[in-house]
């Protein structure tokens, strides 16, 4: 082989390895946008974990309230209930004493 031609095989080599850094240089282009564009939707995504959470712990206190405010209505029915009953009992106490008047 002579020097000529391992010049043009050297040269070819050399054009050889620009070619694969020019395409290594495009995909490192590409994997950095990609890597960009998974960090925005993983940061995106821990945001929506975020605010699912704060609703969920926002529904558990409503639902807390919800219990107690039902407590609360049980208690004044039940009390509701028995003044009626004593009332009725009353009534009926005033009725009978109003027959044995008259």
């Amino acid at each position: 082989m002579s020097v000529e031609d391992r010049v043009v095989q050297l040269e070819s080599v050399v054009a050889t390895l620009a070619r694969l850094m020019e395409k290594a240089d495009e995909r490192a282009t590409r994997d950095a946008a990609r890597t960009s564009d998974l960090e925005r939707h993983f940061k995106m995504l821990t945001e929506l974990a975020v605010r699912a959470s704060e609703r969920a712990d926002d529904a558990d206190a409503g639902l807390a309230e919800m219990r107690e405010a039902q407590a609360n209505a049980d208690a004044r029915i039940a009390a509701l209930a028995d003044a009626q009953i004593r009332t009725e009992d009353a009534l009926r106490k005033l009725i009978e004493r109003d027959e044995r008047r008259g």
